[in-house]
């Protein structure tokens, strides 16, 4: 009988396939195509970092052919669910920075159901637009407030249910197709698999110690 594979075992030599998904192969070109007014907020924002007493924060964005991801932070009162400060990080091109930088100064001051009705025309207003490459920027800025206010809520010990009647998801929107990450979907996951555990621990035992 032939010997068979040894799937137990690395082999001593192996061979990487490198694929364009795993290089950036988007590259900026400078500043073209920037708006003036973008590249103002990139060179001058103030509002980068996690501010002191944050207690929310989002993450969106991609990988794929060139990461970009947007780290939003922020303060807000418990109690007048107002967002006090809002700080930022982000990876990638200039039209995330600016888009993030817009986005943090839009929300402070704004409550939370406020925050909620900014939309990408109100992000690309704030910019004065991006290159139409970038467009996935404006997506981003506007899921990342929708997440951080989503991450307040179920640290605020908000349902699954809850959360879908404050923050709705449509996974099959373009919105959430373009998020390859998303940290409000991890959060619907999470919620979503405690809720299976709950119903698993709470079938009725039967003789033999399996559960009805």
């Amino acid at each position: 009988m032939s010997e068979g594979r040894d799937i137990y075992h690395e082999l001593p030599q192996k061979v990487l396939l490198r694929t364009a998904d795993v290089y950036q192969t988007n590259v900026d070109n400078g500043v073209v195509g920037y708006s003036d007014t973008l590249l103002a907020i990139v060179a001058n924002f103030k509002n980068n970092g996690i501010p002191e007493g944050a207690n929310a924060q989002s993450m969106v964005g991609k990988s794929k052919r060139g990461e970009v991801a947007f780290r939003l932070f922020a303060r807000i009162n418990p109690e007048t669910r107002i967002i006090e400060a809002a700080g930022f990080k982000t990876r990638g091109c200039l039209a995330m920075t600016g888009c993030a930088s817009a986005a943090c100064a839009m929300i402070e001051g704004k409550t939370l159901d406020e925050a909620l009705t900014i939309t990408t025309e109100d992000i690309r207003t704030a910019v004065d637009g991006v290159p139409a490459n970038k467009a996935n920027t404006l997506t981003f800025a506007v899921e990342a407030i929708r997440a951080l206010v989503g991450d307040f809520w179920v640290r605020s010990g908000a349902s699954l249910a809850e959360l879908d009647a404050i923050v709705p998801c449509d996974t099959y929107s373009v919105a959430c197709l373009m998020c390859e990450h998303c940290s409000l979907r991890d959060i619907r996951t999470d919620l979503l698999m405690a809720d299976w555990d709950d119903e698993e621990a709470a079938q009725p035992v039967i003789a033999g110690g399996e559960q009805a």
